[in-house]
C-alpha cells in the first residue's frame, strides 16, 4: 500500500530528475515509478476529488512526457517537460493540503 510520504518522496525525486537532465534513462525510469505511485494511490487509497484530480493529472502527463523520450530522446520536449513539472506542483499541493486537514483533525481530536 502507498502513503501520501510515499507520494511525497516520488514527487521529490520526479522534481529532481527533470531539473537536471529530463532526457536521461534514469529520468524515465523515476518518472515510470511517479506515475506507479500516483495510480497506485488514486485507486487504493480514499481520498478527495482534488487529490484525485492531481493524481489522474500526473498520470496522463507522464505518461505523455516518457512516451515523447522513448519516441524522439533527441528531439526537445520542453513543453511536454514544463507540463509535467505543472502536474507535480499540483500534487504537491493536493499531498499537502490533505496533510494539513489529516493534522487539524488530530489536532482537534
Amino acid at each position: 500500500m502507498v502513503g501520501i510520504n510515499e507520494e511525497l518522496k516520488a514527487t521529490q525525486a520526479a522534481r529532481a530528475v527533470l531539473s537536471t537532465n529530463p532526457n536521461s534513462n534514469e529520468t524515465i525510469r523515476v518518472l515510470r515509478q511517479a506515475k506507479y505511485i500516483a495510480a497506485l494511490a488514486m485507486t487504493t487509497l480514499p481520498s478527495d476529488k482534488p487529490l484525485n484530480d492531481a493524481r489522474h493529472a500526473i498520470v496522463i502527463t507522464l505518461s505523455d512526457l516518457v512516451h515523447a523520450f522513448e519516441t524522439d530522446p533527441a528531439a526537445t520536449q520542453q513543453e511536454k517537460v514544463e507540463q509535467a513539472r505543472g502536474a507535480i506542483r499540483n500534487w504537491v499541493s493536493a499531498l499537502e493540503a490533505v496533510q494539513i486537514a489529516r493534522l487539524r483533525c488530530l489536532a482537534e481530536g
